[in-house]
This record gives C-alpha cells, structure tokens and sequence, in this order.
C-alpha cells in the first residue's frame, strides 16, 4: 500500500472518519495501529526493528533526562547515537564498507575472506533513524524534555504520513500537535485534500512519466552525450517531482487529521547558488546536518580551512546518507566542494558581475545564476543517478563535452519522447510553472487557492485529478522511500 494507490486513500479515508469520532484520549491509539499497519504493508519483516528502536530511544531519552550532570548525558547521548547508527549501519552499509575492503585487499595483495551478506534494507530506516538521533541530542542539550508517555513518543517516531520519506521533524514540533485536541475544521480539510491532489498529479504525471525515459538512458550501454544532457536534466525534474509529490502527500494527510509538518521544498530549481539550493531542497535534512553535524564540527573553529573542513564532512555525510555507494559520496562531496568553492569567491565573483555589468540589470543576473546552479545541481546528478564509478565518471565526460549540448544532437536526442509524453510534458510543466509564478508573487498558491471563488477552486482541482487519471502513470514506488 503505497500513497499512490487507491488501497492507501481509502486507507486514510477511514483513518480520517474514525479520528474525529474517536476521544482525543484514544486518538493516539488509532494513529499509532494505523502508522503499523500502514508500515506492515510496505515491510512488515521490519517491523520488529521499528519496535526495539522505539523503545530504545524511549528509554535512551529518559535515562539521559535523569542524569544530574552534563558528562553524563553527553556520555549516554552517545551510547544512543551509536546504538542508532549502529542500526543504520548494519542494514545499509555493512555490504558496502565489506566490498570496499575487499576490493582494498585485492588491490593490495593483502587475503580478506569476510564474505557477502544478504541484508535487504529496512524502509524508512534512514528517515526514522535521524529523526531518532535528533530526538536523543535535543534531550541532552536540554532543548527537549524526554517524552513520558510510550504512546505518543511511538506515534512520533512512527506517524504514517511522515515515516516513509519524512518531513523529518523535531520532537518539539510535533509531539505537542499530536497531544493537542485536534477538532474537525474546514480549512484544514480543503487544504489537505489540495495538496494530495497536488501530489498526486506531480507524481502521476511528471515523475513516473519521465521515471522510463531517464531509465531508458542511463541504462543504455552506450548512450550519446546528448542523451546523457538531456536525460540527466529531466532526471532533477523528475527527482524534484517525485520527492517534493512525496512531500505534498504527507503534509497533506497530517493537515487532514489537523497536523501541520513542515515544508520540505521552496522552488529548489530557482535557487541562485548551492547554498540557496540546499535551503530550499529537502530542507528538514539540511536543516538536520546543519544542527547536528556542521554546527558541532565548527563550533569553536575561527579559521576559514576549519569552516571548510567542517562544511565538507556535513556534505559527505548527506552522501553517505543518500546510498551505500562510491558515487553517493562523490556526490555529496562534489555539493561540499561546490559550497566551499562559492564562499572563497563570492567576492571575486561579485566583482565580476560587476565588472560585466550585472549590477545594471539585476534580473539578468538573477537568472544567469539560476541557470548555472541549475546545471551545476545537474551535473553532480550524474553520479546521483549512475550505477558505477566508471559509469558515473563516463557519463560525466559526457555532459561537460561541448559537442554533446550541439542543437542537432539535443534535437535527435529528444526522440527519446513519444509525440503523446512530450506533449503531456510540456503542458504539465507549464502548469506547474504557472503554480510556482504564483507562490513566487502571491507568497503563498495554498493562500491563494483559498482565496479564490468555490467555482475556481472546484475547476483547478478537477483538472488536476482528471489529468492524473487520464495521463497519469505510476509504475513504481518514491525515489526517497529507498533511502
């Protein structure tokens, strides 16, 4: 039962109905039954897992809450994080750290014989795990009373909307709502049902519509370098559909039952550098590695090369984190590079643009910089998307030689779409610009859906869910559920 099938609406139609007439004081049982089984149908060999991390982390919280001295919740905080990324590191990356060594061994004349193991990866286990690991340290830093009661604190660990793909929330945001008495309320209904209908047609009709002819590509044993342009830039439409669809549902759905979980995109794709990317771009991760990783590393450091390092490992750590591969971490380690490099010149570059004249036309200049974020956020999907080192480094050649961006080679490179996709395509994507035009002006498009007449909002919706149902596609699961 995935958020995109007719089994998980129905689902959240009955979870829905029986939370408004259930007590509030039985409310927690219902979400947290429907937040297993919802989990039981996607992994439910994992469900053991789930339950011991819960209760770990539990018991974790309170222990640290009673010590009287600070040594000695920084001590227990520890054993936490490491029982936790022990969790993660077993299911995740036992079998790549195993084959680097042995690939080492190899290399080095040296004998290795720990063997293959076959480990399937517990769904979710990355989102549930940082969001544990956030839970642990915000108690021993005093910013987060330890939860008491096992009910609640289960639900928070395990919130159906929220579990698969995040938001990744901090326990002061949301266990206060889910203890909150929530009550049936119009607005939030409407706003709720917006924005899974969003989701669903950004899903349907972008990322599974692209998802085949990204793959189509990528998995071709000898693509051209137009190809390789083309279809990586439609895969960061396709990534951005997928995730931020992912994102729409699970806002939406927590809305429904009167729980509001924090924005997860802000027009990543119109950022104006790296940095402006990563705060617009699952912004509760980069807000994750920012508190707990980058602001430990730099803390105390005055030195430019410390703040450096620091930014580096936070990137690494954000790779690592993605996938258990070589070229996840040369992915994230290509974001650091790409955030230090724009720190050190962002004077020089300045002078520059206005040395160019940029200043004079500041629209301009706007756009350029979007353009070339745009493609430098592109070119590190490269090795996002490739299966290999030696892939990723060819197709990387690919997209940086000149004669791959010639018109003649993109415009048989686009015959990669059938009439009808291309089609669809065009005009879903200039629907979804025209919806990105209005929060860009208008400061909020939910606020002014809501401002319009019962007539306009009942047309936009019909249309978007007649053109999923129409045009839409889904063949397989979220990109981000795999993480």
């Amino acid at each position: 039962m995935t958020f995109i099938s007719i089994e998980f609406l129905l689902f959240l139609t009955l979870i829905v109905g029986t939370y408004y007439v259930v007590p509030h004081r039985y409310r927690w049982v219902l979400l947290l039954l429907a937040s297993y089984v919802f989990y039981a149908t996607l992994s439910i060999q994992f469900i053991p897992l789930l339950l011991i991390s819960t209760a770990f982390t539990y018991v974790i919280g309170i222990l640290i809450e009673k010590q009287e001295r600070k040594e000695q919740k920084k001590r227990l905080m520890w054993v936490g994080v490491s029982v936790l990324v022990f969790f993660l590191g077993w299911f995740k990356y036992f079998n790549f750290v195993n084959d680097s060594l042995r690939s080492f061994a190899t290399w080095s004349g040296f004998d290795y014989d720990v063997p293959y193991k076959e480990i399937v990866l517990p769904l979710a286990i990355s989102f549930y795990t940082f969001q544990a690991i956030s839970y642990v340290v915000d108690v021993s830093r005093g910013k987060q009373k330890a939860e008491r009661h096992y009910g609640y604190f289960s639900v928070y660990f395990a919130f159906f909307p929220q579990l698969v793909a995040g938001p990744i929330e901090r326990a002061k945001k949301l266990l206060p709502q889910l203890k909150t008495e929530q009550h049936l309320d119009y607005d939030n209904i409407s706003y709720g049902i917006q924005r899974i209908i969003w989701g669903f047609f950004k899903k349907t009709l972008i990322a599974d519509r692209l998802a085949p002819i990204v793959a189509s590509v990528f998995n071709s044993p000898d693509p051209t370098g137009s190809e390789i342009v083309l279809a990586t830039m439609l895969f960061s439409i396709q990534l951005f559909a997928d995730f931020s669809a992912c994102s729409d549902i699970a806002i939406g759905c927590a809305r429904l039952l009167g729980i509001r979980l924090s924005e997860n995109f802000k027009q990543p794709h119109f950022a104006v550098s790296i940095a402006d990317f990563w705060n617009r771009w699952h912004i509760t991760l980069s807000m994750w590695l920012r508190d707990y990783i980058f602001m430990p590393l730099a803390k105390g450091k005055k030195k430019r090369e410390q703040i450096y390092g620091a930014i580096l490992a936070t990137f690494l750590v954000s790779g690592i984190w993605h996938g258990a591969a070589w070229n996840f971490v040369l992915w994230g380690l290509i974001h650091g590079i790409y955030r230090v490099f724009g720190d050190h010149t962002k004077q020089q570059r300045e002078k520059m643009a206005s040395w160019v004249g940029f200043d004079r036309a500041p629209t301009l200049h706007r756009w350029w910089k979007i353009a070339i974020t745009f493609q430098l956020v592109c070119f590190s999907r490269v090795f996002f998307q490739s299966h290999s080192m030696a892939e990723a480094f060819s197709h990387a050649k690919l997209y940086v030689t000149p004669s791959s961006w010639a018109p003649s080679g993109m415009m048989q490179a686009i015959q990669m779409f059938s009439l009808l996709d291309l089609i669809i395509f065009l005009v879903v994507f200039v629907v979804v610009h025209l919806f990105q035009h209005i929060e860009r002006t208008r400061g909020s498009a939910w606020d002014w859906m809501a401002r319009q007449s019962a007539v306009t909002s009942v047309a936009i919706n019909l249309f978007l869910i007649v053109s999923a149902f129409l045009f839409g596609v889904s063949s397989q699961g979220f990109v981000y559920g795999g993480f």
